[in-house]
């Protein structure tokens, strides 16, 4: 007998064809380990089996919160272990509680999860009266609904300045002596990069303070340099900027720019450089702002 063709079975395993709360996509693993399956319960239910879902996290293609606007609380802990498996939430589902130490302490986690973070809870602790956060997570901190918070960004004892990466404990080296200055910017060009968190904790009455720094610039826009002067001027703080923006932009805010000289280190023109459209009367009250103009500009002098 020829035999012209075999059939073998699959071994490909399908994905559950709908999906399940976690009781039944834990049992069905329990049956079939090789099982992809999706899950759609209750918030309090995800809640109660996170830590036998995160044992099978591999196995779930995905997470959906069904009585939204219900939310799963995590402590910082556990968002921790559970890094892969909260990443398959839908955003805005999770709610953190926890001591701002230990949030602090895995704020990598926190930069990975931030859009499924809804809102978090500082836990108070004793004797703490404000936390030291870096700019580059203000957005991040800004979902915190109580707690009090102080900006980070200058030269400390030690001769380090706080800088964005992996933990809240790197540093980078500066310059010594009286005029220290940073080697690089990161801390300061992050706050106008996350200039709208340091905005909403504001607003929330959670900024107590920007550590002041010198020596370095913050490259902003017209609008994030108003931002940003109208928030430092609340505190004790030096901060000075190079604005870029179109040559329409600095064209219209050439008051703002005008009044706040002494803020300014250069103005840069970008994109499509035209000529600039102001009064005569602002031409006169600019003058010293313009002079800071690192390429060529032209007037148009109108009224």
């Amino acid at each position: 007998m020829q035999v012209t063709s075999v059939s073998v079975p699959s071994l490909a395993t399908p994905a559950s064809p709908r999906p399940m709360t976690a009781a039944q996509a834990l049992a069905a693993l329990k049956m079939n380990s090789r099982l992809k399956v999706s899950i759609a319960d209750s918030a309090e239910n995800i809640s109660a089996s996170l830590k036998d879902l995160n044992l099978v996290q591999a196995q779930i293609a995905q997470v959906n919160v069904t009585n939204m606007p219900a939310k799963v609380n995590v402590t910082s802990s556990q968002a921790k272990s559970s890094v892969n498996l909260l990443a398959k939430f839908p955003d805005n589902t999770l709610v953190l509680n926890d001591e701002f130490s230990v949030l602090s302490s895995n704020i990598s986690t926190l930069r990975t999860l931030n859009p499924k973070i809804n809102t978090m809870i500082i836990t108070p602790s004793a004797g703490q009266t404000k936390q030291l956060i870096s700019p580059w997570d203000s957005q991040l901190w800004s979902k915190s609904v109580n707690g009090k918070f102080e900006i980070q960004t200058h030269i400390d004892t030690s001769g380090t300045a706080t800088t964005p990466g992996t933990t809240t404990t790197t540093t980078v080296n500066v310059v010594p002596g009286d005029s220290a200055k940073f080697v690089g910017y990161d801390d300061t060009q992050a706050l106008a990069i996350n200039y709208r968190g340091l905005k909403v904790l504001d607003d929330k009455g959670m900024l107590t303070g920007i550590e002041a720094f010198k020596g370095s610039a913050i490259n902003a826009s017209v609008s994030e340099g108003k931002v940003l002067t109208d928030l430092f001027n609340k505190y004790s703080t030096e901060f000075y900027l190079n604005i870029r923006d179109t040559s329409s932009n600095i064209s219209k805010n050439i008051d703002f720019i005008a009044s706040n000289n002494k803020k300014i280190a250069s103005i840069t023109q970008i994109g499509n450089i035209k000529p600039l459209e102001i009064t005569k009367a602002q031409n006169i009250k600019a003058d010293k702002a313009l002079s800071k103009m690192k390429n060529a500009y032209s007037l148009v002098l109108i009224g």
